[in-house]
Protein backbone atom coordinates (compact mmCIF):
# COMPACT_ATOMS: atom_id res chain seq x y z
CA UNK A 1 0.00 0.00 0.00
CA UNK A 2 1.31 3.46 -0.54
CA UNK A 3 2.00 6.03 1.61
CA UNK A 4 0.63 9.43 0.37
CA UNK A 5 2.50 9.89 -2.92
CA UNK A 6 5.43 7.53 -2.24
CA UNK A 7 5.34 3.79 -2.96
CA UNK A 8 6.40 1.91 0.37
CA UNK A 9 9.75 1.70 -0.85
CA UNK A 10 10.01 5.03 -1.75
CA UNK A 11 9.01 5.74 1.63
CA UNK A 12 11.14 3.18 3.53
CA UNK A 13 14.56 5.12 1.87
CA UNK A 14 13.19 8.87 2.70
CA UNK A 15 12.88 7.52 5.97
CA UNK A 16 15.94 5.49 6.16
CA UNK A 17 17.91 9.33 4.84
CA UNK A 18 15.67 11.40 7.74
CA UNK A 19 16.13 9.07 10.91
CA UNK A 20 19.04 6.90 10.06
CA UNK A 21 17.19 3.74 9.71
CA UNK A 22 13.83 2.85 8.50
CA UNK A 23 12.44 2.04 11.61
CA UNK A 24 9.13 0.44 12.01
CA UNK A 25 7.39 3.42 13.69
CA UNK A 26 8.05 5.74 10.92
CA UNK A 27 6.71 3.95 8.37
CA UNK A 28 3.30 2.74 10.47
CA UNK A 29 3.31 6.30 11.12
CA UNK A 30 3.49 7.11 7.30
CA UNK A 31 -0.40 5.42 6.81
CA UNK A 32 -1.43 7.17 10.39
CA UNK A 33 -0.44 10.49 8.85
CA UNK A 34 -2.09 9.66 5.03
CA UNK A 35 -4.93 9.06 6.79
CA UNK A 36 -5.82 11.75 8.75
CA UNK A 37 -5.06 14.41 6.31
CA UNK A 38 -7.28 12.41 3.44
CA UNK A 39 -10.03 13.75 5.82
CA UNK A 40 -9.06 17.23 6.35
CA UNK A 41 -10.69 20.10 3.01
CA UNK A 42 -8.35 20.59 0.52
CA UNK A 43 -6.42 24.16 1.14
CA UNK A 44 -6.99 24.43 4.53
CA UNK A 45 -3.78 25.40 6.69
CA UNK A 46 -3.54 22.53 9.42
CA UNK A 47 -1.25 21.81 12.52
CA UNK A 48 -0.08 18.57 14.33
CA UNK A 49 -0.54 16.87 17.81
CA UNK A 50 1.53 14.29 18.38
CA UNK A 51 0.77 12.04 21.69
CA UNK A 52 4.17 10.00 21.43
CA UNK A 53 7.64 11.53 20.99
CA UNK A 54 8.98 8.08 19.62
CA UNK A 55 9.28 7.93 15.22
CA UNK A 56 5.93 9.39 14.79
CA UNK A 57 6.97 12.92 15.09
CA UNK A 58 9.27 12.42 12.54
CA UNK A 59 6.81 11.39 9.69
CA UNK A 60 4.40 14.03 10.23
CA UNK A 61 7.50 16.18 9.84
CA UNK A 62 7.96 14.20 6.60
CA UNK A 63 4.96 14.13 5.15
CA UNK A 64 3.61 17.59 6.00
CA UNK A 65 4.51 20.93 6.60
CA UNK A 66 4.29 20.92 10.41
CA UNK A 67 7.32 20.37 12.69
CA UNK A 68 8.49 21.27 15.43
CA UNK A 69 11.27 24.01 14.72
CA UNK A 70 7.54 26.39 13.06
CA UNK A 71 5.45 25.58 15.79
CA UNK A 72 3.38 23.72 13.79
CA UNK A 73 3.61 20.26 15.52
CA UNK A 74 3.25 19.86 19.22
CA UNK A 75 4.40 17.11 21.25
CA UNK A 76 1.95 16.07 24.40
CA UNK A 77 3.53 12.56 25.40
CA UNK A 78 0.82 10.60 26.54
CA UNK A 79 2.52 7.79 25.68
CA UNK A 80 -0.16 6.53 23.04
CA UNK A 81 0.87 5.98 19.30
CA UNK A 82 -1.89 8.43 18.18
CA UNK A 83 -1.28 12.16 16.22
CA UNK A 84 -4.27 14.37 15.13
CA UNK A 85 -4.15 17.03 12.12
CA UNK A 86 -6.62 20.01 12.62
CA UNK A 87 -7.45 23.38 11.11
CA UNK A 88 -4.96 25.52 13.07
CA UNK A 89 -7.88 28.45 13.73
CA UNK A 90 -10.72 26.18 14.58
CA UNK A 91 -9.01 23.12 16.21
CA UNK A 92 -11.30 20.59 14.14
CA UNK A 93 -9.90 17.83 12.80
CA UNK A 94 -8.51 14.27 12.95
CA UNK A 95 -7.03 11.81 15.52
CA UNK A 96 -5.43 8.78 14.15
CA UNK A 97 -4.61 5.91 16.47
CA UNK A 98 -3.83 2.25 16.51
CA UNK A 99 -6.49 -0.02 17.04
CA UNK A 100 -6.04 -2.36 19.88
CA UNK A 101 -8.37 -4.95 17.68
CA UNK A 102 -7.37 -4.67 14.32
CA UNK A 103 -3.54 -5.24 14.49
CA UNK A 104 -3.84 -7.97 16.23
CA UNK A 105 -4.53 -9.83 13.06
CA UNK A 106 -1.29 -9.09 12.76
CA UNK A 107 1.17 -11.52 14.51
CA UNK A 108 5.02 -10.09 13.44
CA UNK A 109 3.22 -6.43 13.56
CA UNK A 110 1.34 -6.65 16.89
CA UNK A 111 4.16 -8.54 18.58
CA UNK A 112 6.68 -5.89 17.86
CA UNK A 113 4.30 -2.93 18.70
CA UNK A 114 3.30 -4.70 22.35
CA UNK A 115 6.85 -5.86 22.57
CA UNK A 116 6.24 -9.51 22.80
CA UNK A 117 9.53 -10.17 21.95
CA UNK A 118 13.49 -9.07 22.18
CA UNK A 119 14.29 -6.95 18.78
CA UNK A 120 16.81 -9.90 17.98
CA UNK A 121 14.27 -12.90 17.56
CA UNK A 122 11.98 -10.44 16.13
CA UNK A 123 11.43 -11.58 12.06
CA UNK A 124 12.43 -7.41 10.68
CA UNK A 125 11.77 -8.86 6.81
CA UNK A 126 8.38 -10.19 7.69
CA UNK A 127 7.38 -7.06 10.02
CA UNK A 128 7.98 -4.89 7.20
CA UNK A 129 5.73 -7.18 4.75
CA UNK A 130 2.74 -6.46 7.44
CA UNK A 131 3.03 -3.03 7.77
CA UNK A 132 2.96 -2.47 4.25
CA UNK A 133 0.07 -5.09 4.00
CA UNK A 134 -1.83 -4.02 6.91
CA UNK A 135 -1.04 -0.20 5.78
CA UNK A 136 -4.03 2.05 7.69
CA UNK A 137 -6.24 -0.94 7.62
CA UNK A 138 -5.06 -1.34 11.49
CA UNK A 139 -5.94 2.52 12.37
CA UNK A 140 -8.84 4.18 14.22
CA UNK A 141 -10.17 7.49 13.58
CA UNK A 142 -12.11 9.73 15.22
CA UNK A 143 -13.27 13.69 14.79
CA UNK A 144 -12.17 15.86 17.54
CA UNK A 145 -12.06 19.42 18.26
CA UNK A 146 -8.39 20.68 19.98
CA UNK A 147 -8.41 22.41 23.61
CA UNK A 148 -8.35 26.17 23.03
CA UNK A 149 -5.45 26.02 24.80
CA UNK A 150 -3.23 24.51 22.30
CA UNK A 151 -4.33 26.78 19.74
CA UNK A 152 -2.55 29.41 18.27
CA UNK A 153 0.93 30.64 19.50
CA UNK A 154 2.52 32.77 22.43
CA UNK A 155 3.60 36.02 22.69
CA UNK A 156 7.73 36.35 21.64
CA UNK A 157 8.86 36.88 25.29
CA UNK A 158 12.13 39.99 25.30
CA UNK A 159 15.04 37.97 25.40
CA UNK A 160 17.78 39.04 28.39
CA UNK A 161 21.01 37.38 29.44
CA UNK A 162 20.68 34.52 32.00
CA UNK A 163 22.49 36.55 35.33
CA UNK A 164 23.87 32.80 36.21
CA UNK A 165 24.95 31.42 33.07
CA UNK A 166 25.47 34.25 30.64
CA UNK A 167 22.77 33.02 27.64
CA UNK A 168 20.45 34.46 25.88
CA UNK A 169 17.01 33.63 27.21
CA UNK A 170 12.89 34.31 27.39
CA UNK A 171 12.68 36.65 30.64
CA UNK A 172 9.04 34.63 30.56
CA UNK A 173 10.64 31.82 31.77
CA UNK A 174 11.53 33.90 35.28
CA UNK A 175 14.39 35.64 36.82
CA UNK A 176 17.02 32.71 35.14
CA UNK A 177 17.13 30.76 32.14
CA UNK A 178 15.31 27.14 32.71
CA UNK A 179 18.55 25.74 32.26
CA UNK A 180 19.85 27.37 35.69
CA UNK A 181 16.44 26.84 37.17
CA UNK A 182 16.76 23.10 36.87
CA UNK A 183 20.19 21.74 36.21
CA UNK A 184 18.20 18.36 34.89
CA UNK A 185 19.92 18.19 31.47
CA UNK A 186 24.12 17.94 31.98
CA UNK A 187 25.92 16.28 34.64
CA UNK A 188 29.02 18.60 34.24
CA UNK A 189 29.59 21.21 31.60
CA UNK A 190 33.19 22.47 30.95
CA UNK A 191 32.18 25.99 31.90
CA UNK A 192 31.09 24.90 34.95
CA UNK A 193 33.74 22.80 36.04
CA UNK A 194 35.65 25.82 35.08
CA UNK A 195 33.20 28.10 37.40
CA UNK A 196 32.83 25.48 40.41
CA UNK A 197 34.71 27.86 42.53
CA UNK A 198 36.46 31.15 42.16
CA UNK A 199 39.82 31.84 42.17
CA UNK A 200 40.36 32.41 45.82
CA UNK A 201 43.80 33.76 47.53
CA UNK A 202 44.47 31.37 50.60
CA UNK A 203 47.07 32.18 52.87
CA UNK A 204 49.03 31.01 56.56
CA UNK A 205 47.43 33.85 58.95
CA UNK A 206 50.81 35.04 59.36
CA UNK A 207 51.34 36.30 56.12
CA UNK A 208 47.88 37.67 56.21
CA UNK A 209 48.28 40.85 58.50
CA UNK A 210 47.04 44.22 56.78
CA UNK A 211 44.72 42.21 54.58
CA UNK A 212 40.99 41.87 54.61
CA UNK A 213 39.19 39.01 55.90
CA UNK A 214 36.75 37.39 52.94
CA UNK A 215 34.43 35.63 55.14
CA UNK A 216 33.42 35.71 58.69
CA UNK A 217 35.22 32.96 60.89
CA UNK A 218 33.25 31.35 63.64
CA UNK A 219 34.77 30.89 67.24
CA UNK A 220 33.20 27.72 69.30
CA UNK A 221 33.55 27.75 73.29
CA UNK A 222 31.53 24.90 74.61
CA UNK A 223 29.29 25.81 76.93
CA UNK A 224 29.94 29.90 76.45
CA UNK A 225 30.07 31.17 72.61
CA UNK A 226 28.84 30.26 69.18
CA UNK A 227 29.91 33.52 66.59
CA UNK A 228 31.66 35.10 64.04
CA UNK A 229 34.94 36.31 66.00
CA UNK A 230 35.67 38.06 62.90
CA UNK A 231 33.78 39.51 60.03
CA UNK A 232 34.26 39.40 56.61
CA UNK A 233 35.75 42.88 55.55
CA UNK A 234 37.29 42.79 58.58
CA UNK A 235 41.32 43.67 58.83
CA UNK A 236 43.83 41.40 59.93
CA UNK A 237 46.07 42.82 62.72
CA UNK A 238 49.26 41.12 64.29
CA UNK A 239 47.09 40.94 67.58
CA UNK A 240 45.02 38.65 65.49
CA UNK A 241 47.23 35.90 64.42
CA UNK A 242 47.28 34.15 67.91
CA UNK A 243 43.52 34.20 68.36
CA UNK A 244 43.06 33.13 65.05
CA UNK A 245 45.58 29.71 65.35
CA UNK A 246 44.01 29.17 68.88
CA UNK A 247 40.67 28.77 67.03
CA UNK A 248 42.24 26.42 64.12
CA UNK A 249 42.37 28.82 61.85
CA UNK A 250 46.14 28.53 60.11
CA UNK A 251 45.05 29.39 56.70
CA UNK A 252 42.31 31.98 55.72
CA UNK A 253 40.94 33.40 52.80
CA UNK A 254 41.34 37.21 52.11
CA UNK A 255 40.61 39.45 49.45
CA UNK A 256 42.67 39.70 46.56
CA UNK A 257 40.85 40.99 43.33
CA UNK A 258 43.34 39.86 40.84
CA UNK A 259 42.49 36.31 42.44
CA UNK A 260 38.07 36.66 41.62
CA UNK A 261 36.72 37.51 38.18
CA UNK A 262 34.87 39.92 37.47
CA UNK A 263 31.68 37.40 37.47
CA UNK A 264 31.71 36.47 40.51
CA UNK A 265 30.34 38.82 43.50
CA UNK A 266 30.51 37.86 47.20
CA UNK A 267 27.34 35.76 48.91
CA UNK A 268 26.25 38.58 50.92
CA UNK A 269 26.00 41.04 47.91
CA UNK A 270 24.58 38.01 46.10
CA UNK A 271 21.76 37.46 49.15
CA UNK A 272 20.97 41.54 48.77
CA UNK A 273 20.37 41.45 45.17
CA UNK A 274 17.75 38.25 45.23
CA UNK A 275 15.90 40.08 48.06
CA UNK A 276 15.85 43.24 45.76
CA UNK A 277 14.48 41.64 42.55
CA UNK A 278 12.09 39.55 44.77
CA UNK A 279 10.71 42.22 47.21
CA UNK A 280 6.79 43.42 45.88
CA UNK A 281 3.61 43.35 47.62
CA UNK A 282 4.01 42.17 51.03
CA UNK A 283 7.34 40.92 50.71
Amino acid sequence: MDIGNYSFSEFKNLAAAFHSYPAPGLLLGGYMVERARRELPDGILFEAIVETPKCLPDAVQLLTPCSIGNGWMKIVNYGRYALALYDKYEGTGFRVFVDSEKIRKWPELSGWFYKLKPKKEQDSDRLLREIEAAGDTICGIETIRVARKFLGKLPSSRISDCPICGEAFPVNDGAVCRGCQEKAIYDTRDDDRARESPSLRSMPVAAAVGKTALHDMTQIVPGKMKGAAFKAGQVISAGDVCRLQQMGKNNVFVEDAAGVGSEWVHENDAAREFARRMAGRNV
